[in-house]
Parts: C-alpha cells; sequence; structure tokens
C-alpha cells in the first residue's frame, strides 16, 4: 500500500515522503502510531498544501538570518576581564556571555549558533563564526582586553576607533609576550644553578685543602727549627 508519512521514520524515509510498504505495517503499525497516512487524493493534496506552507517558512526564516548576519557582521563586542601577567583569564568567556550581551541590545541568538568548542580564556581579539541559519554565515568581532577599575560589557559598531582598539590589544598582548621571553631568559635555569653550587663547593675543597697543606709545612718547619736548637 501507498502511504504519507506525516513524521521521520528511520530507514524509511522523511516526513512528507510518499512510499509503499506491505499492507500490514502500514496498517497495523505506522497508521495507528500517527507516523503516516494512506496516500489518498485528499491526503496528496493537503501534503502538497502543507510542503508550500513549509517552504514559504523557511524561505522567511533564511531571509530574516541573512539580515541578521549582516547586522552581525558590522559589530565589535568588548568583554574585558581580569587577567594575569601573561594574558590568561581569572575568569573565561563563554558562548553564554556573548548572547546574554548581544541580547541588551535586542539581538536573540541561540548560544549553539556561535561555533565556540570551549570557553575563551586568553586576552586578545577573536573572530567568532556564527550560523543563524543553516545556509547563513556570519562573523561577530569580540575583543577581551584586560579590566581596570570598571568591567566592560558593551556592543559597537565597526569603525576607525574599533580598529585602534583591536590594535591596541594585539600590541599589549605583543608587549606582554616580550616581556615573559625577558624574564624567562634572565633566571638562571635549575641546571645552571646546580652547575654554579658545584663549582662553589669545588672551590671550597680546594681553599681547605690549601690551608692543611700550609699548616702541615709550618709544623714540619717549627719541628725542625726545634731539633737544631
Amino acid at each position: 500500500m501507498e502511504i504519507i508519512l506525516i513524521d521521520d521514520v528511520f530507514e524509511l524515509g522523511k516526513r512528507g515522503d510518499i512510499v509503499t510498504v506491505a499492507n500490514g505495517y502500514g496498517r497495523n503499525y505506522l497508521i495507528p502510531k500517527s507516523l503516516a497516512v494512506p496516500a489518498t487524493p485528499a491526503n496528496r493534496k493537503m501534503v502538497d498544501q502543507q510542503r508550500l506552507a513549509m517552504a514559504k517558512k523557511e524561505a522567511k526564516y533564511q531571509e530574516e538570518a541573512e539580515l541578521l548576519a549582516q547586522e552581525l557582521n558590522q559589530l565589535h563586542l568588548i568583554i574585558s576581564r581580569k587577567s594575569g601577567e601573561t594574558g590568561t583569564l581569572f575568569g573565561s568567556v563563554t558562548s553564554k556571555d556573548i548572547t546574554d550581551l548581544l541580547q541588551h541590545t535586542g539581538i536573540r541568538l541561540d548560544r549553539r549558533k556561535l561555533v565556540l568548542s570551549q570557553p575563551i580564556k586568553s586576552i586578545g581579539n577573536y573572530r567568532i563564526e556564527v550560523h543563524p541559519h543553516s545556509e547563513v554565515t556570519a562573523e561577530l568581532l569580540l575583543s577581551i582586553p584586560i579590566e581596570g577599575e570598571k568591567p566592560i560589557s558593551e556592543v559597537k559598531k565597526k569603525n576607525e576607533e574599533s580598529d585602534k582598539m583591536v590594535a591596541e590589544l594585539e600590541a599589549k598582548i605583543k608587549e606582554m609576550g616580550q616581556l615573559t621571553r625577558g624574564q624567562s631568559s634572565a633566571s638562571p635555569q635549575p641546571e645552571d644553578t646546580f652547575s654554579e653550587e658545584r663549582e662553589s663547593q669545588a672551590a671550597e675543597e680546594q681553599e681547605k685543602e690549601a690551608t692543611k697543606g700550609n699548616e702541615a709545612k709550618e709544623a714540619a718547619a717549627e719541628e725542625h727549627t726545634n731539633e737544631e736548637v
């Protein structure tokens, strides 16, 4: 018998598909379980109408997603965090932090639409991929500077000021990296420290041996003088 699936059925078809199945399987399982309906002319017409409605709805979703993507591409998000000397954040920035900030500006976005495999844990500039729709992609610019006296959490439009902030943050990261490398090279390594200690101990031992030798010579000379007297 021919049936129209009204829900996805594993290894059989997707919703809206017209398929042929055994009579018993259709009448005793698929239709009673509300997974399908008989492929009558009336049901075929109904499914065609549903397909048209769904196509229009999907087209509307995609159009709205494209408009949202254009808006997201123009935004610059800034979220400050306290960090250590190497730029490691004391508190990470998550996809929820990003979507919460967007929501304050009136943009509702499911955090699962962000391509962020793990929380951000270092200061810097990040370009985060966003998929508001399966066929639509956008990119968010996110800057995470070191937090000062007051925390920063704001959304701006990309402009010259935005470019300046990105450049200053990149320069800060580079400066911190050079400082870290300089401190590392100036500090003696454990092997060097051990070598210095070992050389110092050897010098002390040599000095002690020389002192003992001088004392022995003086004692021998004194004994020889006493014998002559």
